[in-house]
């Protein structure tokens, strides 16, 4: 198994009334990629963050192999979700990912 994790850094611009919003569009779109993409035993999303963390949201994924991981980089639904909620608002990503 490989874990992979995001962490998210948002454009100051998103630091509004909009922000819980956005926020919530991200956790629950990319949540339900769950079932969804072969490979992929978990998706979680973590949106409330503490205020000393380096980070906004961030997202924890369990994949079967390496190879599942960078498919589901490719992957038509991921790219999707992706461009709607997360490359409009997010100014910075940081990723890691390691075997389990």
């Amino acid at each position: 198994m490989v874990k992979h994790i995001i962490i998210w850094t948002l454009q100051d611009k998103c630091f509004g009334p909009n922000l819980e919003t956005i926020k919530s569009n991200m956790k629950n779109r990319l949540e339900a990629l769950n079932g969804q993409i072969p490979g992929v035993q978990s998706i979680e999303v973590h949106t409330d963050c503490f205020s000393s963390s380096n980070g906004d949201v961030a997202m924890e994924a369990i994949f079967d192999t390496e190879d599942a991981v960078k498919a589901y980089k490719q992957h038509e639904l991921r790219l999707e979700v992706t461009k709607d909620v997360v490359v409009p608002f997010v100014d910075t990503t940081a990723h890691v990912e390691f075997e389990l």
